[in-house]
């Protein structure tokens, strides 16, 4: 049996596209005809690519996957690479010759110096398959969370959720004060119901874009459409102030009674990182009340926001662990090479995957 990967028309082939993603992605109430519009054909940075592969005997697709431009700054030098998603393989046909031969087509772009380099986050069964495919694994994705109320967690002790809940009650009011008192004067902040940024937002990439070595597009545009346009997702904001000044903004999304913080800007790293998520803090427990039991963030595990947050009480959670994989073609780009496959050189936060 033989398969053959075909570079996809997005206009022509989108249905086939759409229908593989609904058959393999189980996420309720999701629009996939929506997101095909505005993550492949409305990126700012332009048109995403696609490859179906085909059983040849029966001249049916069987699965594809898709790369979605995206600018990034190496060394302060701007490069349009590749983020990759929508590796999707129909069931019957899942086997290891099938994915890494379909993977391979994204690697033969960037070998043939259509794009400097690629980026992914594949989960634990993709994984064995990027590195088949001669993909470099870099780090991983970590999960750290902040209970603000322990409920759930005493009434596995207790079995009684009336026992727990007036068990909680002093503890989820210690965790309250905790950073009430804890930021230093001058400092403010705005909880927005919907993403609006503006040139001080573009002036906290700027600070951005020379601290960290490795970091992907966080412009005006960019941000307006990832998380503004986003079809199926709504996003919130939060802003800090010094003395009148934007320094730090936190963009995140609430689902059911957890709030995941999904990319941040931020001005002065050393002087704001705390602050910023502690006004953060202070800002959405009396927003939200008892409707928010917790905070989780999905970052690379060598991102500098870590320690701050692990001060602050985060915990690491090892429930939604993964890998990112980089590719560069070395005969191509060799200046690339020892930049990109050190992922301490990334600045990476889950807002940087495919969404």
């Amino acid at each position: 049996m033989g398969y053959t990967v075909k570079e996809a028309d997005l206009q022509e082939e989108r249905h086939i596209m759409v229908s593989i993603l609904e058959n393999n992605r189980n996420v309720p109430g999701f629009d996939f005809n929506k997101r095909f519009e505005w993550i492949y054909l409305n990126n700012p940075t332009g048109r995403a690519r696609a490859w179906i592969i085909w059983d040849d005997s029966q001249n049916v697709p069987v699965g594809f996957t898709g790369v979605f431009p995206r600018k990034m700054y190496v060394e302060g030098r701007e490069y349009t690479a590749w983020n990759c998603g929508d590796f999707s393989i129909e069931k019957k046909y899942r086997t290891l010759g099938v994915a890494v031969k379909l993977r391979k087509a994204a690697r033969e772009a960037v070998n043939n110096d259509e794009v400097p380099f690629l980026y992914a986050h594949p989960n634990e069964r993709m994984e064995l398959i990027h590195l088949r495919s001669g993909h470099k694994k870099i780090a991983l994705m970590k999960r750290y969370a902040l209970p603000f109320r322990v409920n759930r967690v005493l009434q596995n002790y207790l079995k009684s959720e009336l026992l727990a809940r007036i068990a909680a009650k002093p503890i989820n009011f210690v965790l309250s004060l905790k950073y009430r008192f804890s930021t230093f004067l001058g400092l403010s902040g705005r909880l927005h119901d919907r993403v609006q940024v503006d040139e001080r937002h573009a002036f906290l990439f700027e600070y951005m874009k020379k601290k960290f070595r490795v970091i992907g597009d966080r412009s005006i545009e960019f941000i307006n459409w990832k998380f503004g346009a986003n079809p199926n997702r709504h996003y919130e904001q939060f802003d800090m102030y010094y003395k009148n000044n934007l320094v730090g903004t936190v963009f995140f999304t609430r689902k059911n009674d957890v709030i995941h913080i999904i990319d941040i800007l931020i001005d002065d790293f050393d002087r704001f990182a705390g602050q910023l998520f502690r006004m953060f803090i202070n800002a959405i427990r009396p927003a939200y009340r008892r409707r928010i039991v917790s905070l989780s963030f999905i970052m690379q595990e060598f991102n500098p926001f870590i320690p701050v947050l692990e001060k602050l009480g985060f915990k690491f959670r090892d429930d939604a662990t993964s890998a990112v994989i980089c590719y560069t073609s070395g005969e191509k780009h060799p200046e690339l090479e020892s930049v990109l496959y050190e992922g301490r050189h990334w600045f990476m936060t889950v807002g940087d995957r495919d969404a």
